[in-house]
């Protein structure tokens, strides 16, 4: 059942109609777009319309709230929430997850731990940090550590899962590292890769929406939240922020994007250095 507390969509104004589609995604997943955003909603969203044989955004925001389904609103949101990156990107992040986040939360003879990759948008950062894991936590010495990876997106999750991708979102992975862990595609695939399935079935894919209700068995020691505060007002961001620490362990480290900060949150978190965040 969809939410009935978003406005009315408009009759007629394409400025009015951005605004209704900002409102459903903000109601939906508390995503703050803007109208300086219409060109790449208008772009988006275009598939949608041109499947329904509409013209305008108009007419597609009436067509949502007048006869749309569930699944028409999963197709939207997973338009305008679905980002792609590039391999070990901010790499920073996963040279402190080796040499310091995950050393300092694991006791002596431990070798088993989970990290969880919280927006993994089509799968390049949790199989980065699969990459960096095998080589410095190898399965073949006795490690047994598991990736959880999350998004709100199924059309993401899809993708992740399928784990092929063109060679040049891995310009930055290490020629052997690719060799390693990934399968050049040959023939029609040529120009893409795949990865292995012995790094693949480390990493397991769940949908799950940030701000609404999820727990886990277990807490995890290391959490990847990147580039994901940027979208929310500030309260939203409190609310996220909290939630993700009741999953990490204590001691365990939260990495947010560089552009992204927890000054002056009410959360369980103290500065480790910038960007990324110990839990108290």
């Amino acid at each position: 059942m969809r939410d009935q507390t978003i406005t009315q969509p408009p009759s007629g104004s394409e400025a009015r109609a951005l605004e209704y589609i900002i409102a459903l995604i903000y109601e939906r997943c508390r995503i703050q777009l803007h109208l300086g955003k219409q060109q790449l909603i208008r772009s988006r969203l275009g598939k949608r319309m041109r499947h329904h044989g509409m013209q305008s955004l108009a007419e597609y925001c009436r067509f949502l709230q007048e006869r749309a389904d569930e699944e028409e609103f999963t197709h939207v949101v997973d338009a305008l929430t679905t980002n792609y990156t590039n391999f070990l990107r901010e790499e920073d992040h996963f040279r402190f997850m080796v040499e310091k986040a995950l050393p300092a939360v694991l006791p002596p003879g431990r070798r088993s731990f989970r990290v969880w990759s919280a927006a993994c948008a089509t799968g390049e950062e949790p199989y980065s940090i699969a990459f960096y894991l095998a080589e410095h936590f190898p399965l073949a010495q006795g490690w047994d550590w598991r990736i959880l990876a999350t998004d709100i997106s199924t059309r993401a999750l899809a993708a992740a899962g399928a784990g092929v991708y063109p060679l040049d979102r891995a310009t930055g992975v290490p020629h052997d590292w690719l060799k390693r862990y990934c399968q050049r595609g040959v023939g029609e695939f040529e120009g893409q890769f795949r990865i292995k399935p012995a790094i693949a079935e480390r990493v397991a894919f769940q949908q799950v929406n940030l701000l609404g209700q999820y727990s886990f068995s277990n807490p995890f020691d290391l959490i990847f939240c990147r580039n994901v505060m940027i979208y929310f007002d500030r309260p939203t961001q409190e609310q996220l922020v909290n939630s993700l620490a009741r999953c990490l362990v204590s001691g365990g480290c939260l990495l947010v994007g560089h552009s992204e900060s927890l000054n002056g949150l009410s959360v369980p978190f103290r500065c480790d250095r910038p960007s990324i965040y110990r839990k108290n």
